[in-house]
């Protein structure tokens, strides 16, 4: 079996925030990994005391993972947990 070549799906220079994107993208079921630069902040003022980070996902999984981005970038996201008591009728009686 090879290894998986890991292409960048997008940089981030918090790393809190990539290790957010890696966690939603692998709940998605798209393996993730985060690849730093060992880069000091007096190199690059106000981007965080590492620099830059890149949220990789493997090749083939690309085009899954950009349209997730688009959706999340763009709060299309819904989360499927709260469909089911959108209509009233789907509340038990004592919350109505």
């Amino acid at each position: 079996m090879h290894e998986k070549e890991w292409v960048t799906l997008m940089e981030v220079f918090d790393r809190l925030e990539a290790e957010i994107l890696k966690e939603a993208l692998e709940a998605q079921g798209i393996p993730a990994q985060l690849f730093q630069e060992g880069i000091s902040h007096y190199l690059y003022p106000g981007r965080g005391p590492m620099g830059r980070i890149e949220v990789c996902v493997p090749r083939q999984r690309l085009q899954e993972a950009s349209t997730w981005l688009d959706a999340y970038n763009n709060d299309d996201l819904r989360d499927e947990s709260t469909q089911e008591f959108e209509a009233d009728e789907d509340l038990p009686s004592e919350l109505e």
